[in-house]
């Protein structure tokens, strides 16, 4: 049972990036609001998981307070990111949050970096160009300016990484999870203002993405946590999986422009870089 845990998890965190892409394209066209009630939505559903596992009031307010910022961020870039690229492009570029969480342990923690590590992060860059492969840009696709959004919102996932440890063993995993989202949505509340009055109206229609993300949020992390206290090791393999780039992949052969469509051959070349990479930042995450 454990193991279906694990696919339980990484088939929610597949299903999140659809369910944005998705609403972009004719639900909530503005990524400001979108952030907002994404976190908004998620609340329910992970502050009663939190309050059910004993979340209370937290003893250190500065790890949270970081947290939620760096977690402000991801969403921010995220978003306008994935609401502009491919999400067989997203998934695999989630591997170089790996690479910054290991260049973060030593520039922070003073952890030691061997050459093979070294090695892993190298061939995990050089494959990045690989996983945004277009036929019109071909590997310059990689440093267009909606990509180069998602390589910093991989940067800040990192630091959510860091500070969720942080803030772990000062506060307890109920307590970080109940407060996190609060905070973050917060932070997020102001930017608001960019979103234009007429763009504010919230019809139901534009509630249901959002339930099915809460829904998604609130699976993968109940079964995350159920997956990695079992067996890590297998689990981090199954949920590291990026499955949402096999959905893209199959919706948009079945559905025409659902969300993407390019040639086998893009595809190919994508799915050749993201092999890579996935199982290079599975190998450094173990080292």
């Amino acid at each position: 049972m454990d193991i279906w845990y694990a696919w339980i998890a990484s088939i929610a965190s597949g299903i999140t990036p659809l369910i944005i892409k998705a609403s972009s394209k004719s639900i909530i066209k503005n990524p400001w609001l979108f952030n907002v009630l994404w976190t908004l939505f998620s609340i329910p559903f992970i502050g009663s998981f939190a309050l059910a596992k004993g979340g209370g009031m937290p003893r250190s307010w500065a790890p949270l307070l970081l947290l939620s910022l760096c977690y402000a961020g991801f969403y921010i870039f995220y978003t306008m990111s994935l609401f502009r690229i491919d999400v067989s492009t997203m998934a695999p570029l989630f591997s170089l949050r790996t690479v910054f969480a290991t260049l973060l342990g030593v520039i922070a923690l003073g952890e030691h970096l061997n050459a093979l590590g070294l090695a892993l992060i190298v061939i995990i860059v050089v494959m990045s160009p690989l996983a945004a492969y277009s036929e019109k840009l071909r590997l310059r696709a990689f440093f267009h300016p909606d990509v180069l959004l998602a390589v910093v919102a991989m940067a800040a996932l990192a630091l959510v990484g860091y500070f969720t440890n942080v803030s772990v063993h000062q506060n307890g995993f109920a307590t970080t999870l109940l407060w996190q989202d609060v905070l973050t949505l917060c932070i997020l509340l102001p930017t608001l203002k960019l979103v234009k009055p007429e763009e504010r109206t919230i019809e139901w229609r534009k509630v249901v993405p959002f339930l099915l993300i809460g829904l998604a949020d609130f699976a993968y992390t109940a079964t995350a946590t159920l997956a990695y206290a079992h067996n890590l090791a297998l689990s981090s393999v199954i949920v590291s999986l990026p499955l949402s780039m096999v959905f893209a992949f199959v919706l948009s052969r079945k559905y025409s422009h659902f969300l993407e469509r390019h040639p086998l051959k893009v595809y190919a070349v994508r799915f050749s870089g993201a092999a890579v990479m996935v199982i290079c930042a599975l190998w450094l995450s173990f080292l």
